[in-house]
């Protein structure tokens, strides 16, 4: 009989005494996209943002 249990958040099963990281990784996620992703003020659409300067549109049809 395996003794285990189950993240309410996630659905992992876990090993008595585990903790699950499931909150830190989304977490982790949310900033990470906050950071690369801008959104275009002009087209209104998400842009990879490379540098930490402004996020430039290349396409002669949204400016």
């Amino acid at each position: 009989m395996a003794f285990y249990k189950i993240c309410p958040d996630c659905g992992a099963t876990l090993d008595p005494g585990e903790k699950c990281d499931c909150w830190e990784e989304a977490e982790k996620k949310q900033e990470f996209f906050s950071r690369h992703l801008k959104m275009e003020p002009k087209a209104r659409q998400l842009a990879f943002a490379f540098d930490s300067g402004e996020v430039r549109c290349e396409s002669k049809s949204c400016c």
